[in-house]
C-alpha cells in the first residue's frame, strides 16, 4: 500500500525525481497517477526525465491541393524537454521542447524553434518481438523559423514565412521507452496548415485577400525510414468511445492540473471527404463529429461553428520498430466544451493526433485499450483571455484523450 504524500510535497518531489536525475528505466516506467484522484482536485504528474534524441530520421512533407508536392529527408534533434515555467512556478505537464531540422549528413541547419509540449497520457505498449515498451504522449504547438539555408521554393519555405517570420506547427510526439535496455526512441508530427485551416480571418496570424499558400500545406513526420505517405487511405477513426478522459490545466497559482476524468462514451462519426486546400482530386480531409462524456459532467460536443476533422497523411510501415504498422492523422476543429469542474461552456478550437494500430496498446494493468488514439488539446490566446485564435504559440487549458476501438 502506497502512503499519498501531502499535496506540495508530492509536485516538489515529482519535480525533483522528475527533472534532476535519470532514474533507473523499470523506476521510470510506471503510470502518471493522473488517475488515481477524485474529480477536480489538483494534482502534478509523475513523468521521468525526456532525454535528448539526436540523429532523428525525418520527412518534410509538402502537398498541393491535397496532392503530394513533396517528399524530402532531413535529419532532427529533439532536446531534452524542460518544465515550463509560468508566473515564477513549473507548469503542470508544460515543457518548452527545442527542435531542429537539418540536411543529413551535413552541419546545414534547416528549421528550429522551441515547440510547447503539453503531456497527454502514458501506456504499455508489445512489439512485435515483445518487447515492452513504455510510451508518454504530448501534444504540441509552436513557432520555427527558417535558416537562409532553406531555399525560396514554394514546397520548402511557405508563402507565409516572408510575412510572419516564424511559421506555426502543432502535432505531437511520443516517448517510448524499453524497459529493460533503457532505450528511448520517438515518434512525432508537425503539421503548417493551408490559409483555410491556420490562416484563416479566425487566426492570429490571418492571410491577405491574396492569400499564402491556400493550395499547400505542410507536415514533418519522423521516424522518416518506413513511412509511406498517402492522401486518400480509408483507413480513418470512426466508432464509439472506448476509453479515455479529459483534464484541465490550471493557469493560475499554485498552476497544477487536474486529476483525469474518466470518458463514459461518446463516438467520432465521420461524414464527408473534401480538400480544404484548395479543393482538389483527392479528399485528403475527413470531416466528422466527434462528442464525449466525462464522469464529473464535462461535455464534448460539436460546435456549431464547424465540423471536426482528420487530415489523410500516411503510414509508418516497419512492423519491427516504434511506433510499429500505424497510420498517421493530424485532427483539427472546432468542438463546444461544457468544464465538468465549472459549468462553463466554451467554443474551443482543438488541435492534435490521431494514429490507429501500431504496436498493441495496454493500461498498467494489463488491459488492452482501443487501436485508434485521438489526443487533442484546445487552443487559447491566453491563460487569461477567452478567446481563441488559430494558428500561434498558445496556451492549452483542456487536453482530451480517448480511444475507439
Amino acid at each position: 500500500m502506497r502512503t499519498r504524500l501531502p499535496l506540495g510535497f508530492a509536485i516538489v518531489a515529482a519535480l525533483v525525481v522528475s527533472v534532476l536525475f535519470a532514474r533507473p528505466a523499470r523506476a521510470q516506467c510506471l503510470p502518471d497517477g493522473l488517475d488515481q484522484g477524485p474529480c477536480c482536485l489538483s494534482t502534478f504528474p509523475n513523468l521521468p526525465a525526456f532525454p535528448n534524441m539526436p540523429g532523428l530520421s525525418v520527412r518534410w512533407l509538402a502537398f498541393n491541393n491535397c496532392n503530394v508536392a513533396a517528399n524530402a529527408t532531413m535529419c532532427a534533434r529533439i532536446f531534452p524537454p524542460q518544465p515550463k515555467q509560468f508566473q515564477g512556478a513549473f507548469a503542470c505537464g508544460a515543457f518548452d521542447i527545442p527542435i531542429r531540422l537539418r540536411q543529413c549528413g551535413l552541419n546545414i541547419g534547416l528549421w528550429s524553434g522551441t515547440l510547447n509540449g503539453y503531456y497527454s497520457r502514458n501506456w504499455q505498449a508489445a512489439s512485435t518481438v515483445g518487447t515492452a515498451l513504455t510510451v508518454w504522449r504530448f501534444v504540441v504547438n509552436g513557432d520555427l523559423k527558417p535558416s537562409t539555408n532553406v531555399p525560396n521554393n514554394q514546397n520548402f519555405r511557405p508563402a507565409c514565412q516572408p510575412f510572419t517570420q516564424s511559421v506555426y506547427f502543432t502535432g505531437y510526439i511520443d516517448y517510448a521507452l524499453d524497459c529493460s535496455t533503457n532505450t528511448w526512441q520517438v515518434a512525432w508530427m508537425l503539421t503548417h496548415e493551408c490559409d483555410a485551416v491556420h490562416h484563416t480571418s479566425n487566426s492570429a496570424r490571418p492571410a491577405p485577400a491574396s492569400g499564402y499558400h491556400p493550395g499547400r500545406s505542410f507536415t514533418v513526420v519522423g521516424p522518416g525510414a518506413g513511412f509511406v505517405v498517402n492522401t486518400t487511405n480509408p483507413l480513418i477513426s470512426n466508432g464509439p468511445v472506448a476509453q479515455g478522459s479529459f483534464r484541465n490545466n490550471i493557469w493560475v497559482a499554485p498552476n497544477t492540473c487536474t486529476f483525469e476524468e474518466p470518458a463514459i462514451g461518446g463516438s467520432l462519426t465521420p461524414f464527408a471527404d473534401t480538400c480544404f486546400c484548395n479543393p482538389g482530386p483527392t479528399g485528403q480531409y475527413s470531416m466528422g463529429t466527434l462528442a464525449a462524456g466525462g464522469a464529473c459532467g464535462t461535455q464534448l460536443m460539436p460546435s456549431p461553428i464547424g465540423n471536426f476533422n482528420q487530415k489523410r497523411i500516411g503510414t509508418w510501415t516497419n512492423g519491427n520498430v516504434f511506433p510499429g504498422i500505424q497510420t498517421l492523422l493530424f485532427d483539427f476543429g472546432y468542438l463546444d466544451y461544457v468544464d465538468g469542474c465549472t459549468g462553463v461552456l466554451s467554443s474551443e478550437w482543438f488541435e492534435g493526433v490521431e494514429t490507429i494500430r501500431g504496436f498493441p496498446a495496454f493500461e498498467f494493468t494489463g488491459l488492452a485499450l482501443g487501436t485508434q488514439f485521438e489526443d487533442v488539446m484546445s487552443c487559447n490566446a491566453s491563460p487569461t483571455v477567452p478567446n481563441t485564435l488559430i494558428g500561434a504559440p498558445h496556451v492549452v487549458n483542456y487536453i482530451v484523450n480517448l480511444n475507439l476501438p
